[in-house]
């Protein structure tokens, strides 16, 4: 949505966020999320900024009994959800490499996992494989399909999980409209 580029067209946007949050008649709650850069853009809009509460949600540490069972029961609630099964995929290992896919963060698993299982649901068994898993962070990435997490032996000293945070952000900027007018210009 926001451009590096175009500051006219990113300060109509802020401005019409603040318009719809200070609208009294149509109550409207504002979630950015999953983006740390968005912050940058809020803060250039002192009034938008002050109109805001930050929550900032740390990253998935699997350590954590409480984050484990968060992230199997996402894993749960997604697949349910989109009707296929998982339960071969549901090992330690998967865990493991579906947080470090991500980034650890939050937002990310939660995309790779819409990402999985939307492509494990047109199958005809709806079976969900390690191998819709590796497509999804290769989609999500734009990496090579096949070169992922997911697929690879020592995958934690084979990838960096900042990187693959900052090509997910790369990818979605080249998918985002307004990258795509700012390109075309």
């Amino acid at each position: 949505m926001f451009t590096a580029a175009d500051t006219a067209t990113n300060q109509k946007i802020l401005d019409s966020f603040k318009s719809l949050l200070k609208d009294h008649n149509w109550p409207l709650m504002l979630i950015f999320s999953g983006i740390p850069s968005l912050a940058t853009h809020i803060k250039k809009e002192e009034q938008l900024d002050r109109l805001l509460r930050t929550v900032e949600f740390k990253g998935v540490d699997l350590y954590k009994s409480a984050d484990k069972d968060e992230l199997i029961h996402l894993v749960f609630s997604y697949a349910d959800k989109a009707g296929v099964e998982i339960e071969d995929l549901m090992t330690e290992d998967f865990l493991k490499r579906l947080s470090f896919s991500a980034g650890h963060r939050w937002g990310l698993v939660i995309e790779m996992l819409i990402e999985a299982f939307s492509a494990a649901a047109v199958t005809p068994k709806k079976v969900c494989l390690i191998d819709h898993f590796s497509m999804a962070y290769s989609k999500i990435s734009g990496l090579p399909l096949g070169y992922s997490p997911f697929t690879m032996p020592n995958y934690e000293h084979n990838f960096d999980p900042e990187q693959g945070r900052e090509l997910y952000e790369k990818t979605r900027a080249k998918k985002s409209p307004a990258s795509k007018r700012t390109q075309d210009a």
